[in-house]
């Protein structure tokens, strides 16, 4: 009985590990600020985009970001995934917009052609207001 009971908590136990580990990164979004613009994110399937800076300042919470009025500079980092023999490559792209407007929603958009990869920020229209320069990429 003691065996049969150990061994039920033996694998009740990592289990409870993985979910509490994973629960911590799929929190739920927060609600946005009427006080400021709010950007999301948007890539494609092979890609992880996350957001790092704000005006050059680390962000908290890489899913998006809450941007005051007027001209800012979005920082993030683009994660491509390998294909055959390579490990992806990890890309740092900034874009600026000179006319964010408190209580608006934007998207930030990657979006790749081959190798090739962009960044192109949409306002609540669906209209392109901003895109990056080239994107710098490292091999990972």
């Amino acid at each position: 009985m003691g065996i049969r009971i150990c061994a039920r908590w033996g694998l009740l136990l990592p289990a409870l590990g993985v979910l509490g580990v994973l629960g911590g990164c799929a929190g739920p979004m927060p609600k946005a600020s009427p006080d400021e613009a709010w950007v999301g994110l948007r890539e494609e399937p092979t890609t992880t985009l996350m957001a790092e800076t704000l005006d050059g300042k680390r962000l908290d919470d890489g899913r998006y970001f809450e941007v005051p009025k007027g001209q800012h500079t979005l920082g993030a980092t683009l994660f491509v995934e390998g294909s055959g023999d390579s490990d992806g490559s990890t890309c740092r792209v900034d874009v600026t917009y000179k006319d964010f407007k408190v209580g608006k929603r934007y998207t930030l958009v990657e979006s790749s052609l081959g190798q090739e990869y962009t960044l192109t920020l949409y306002n609540s229209a669906d209209k392109p207001v901003a895109h990056s320069p080239d994107i710098d990429c490292l091999a990972g």
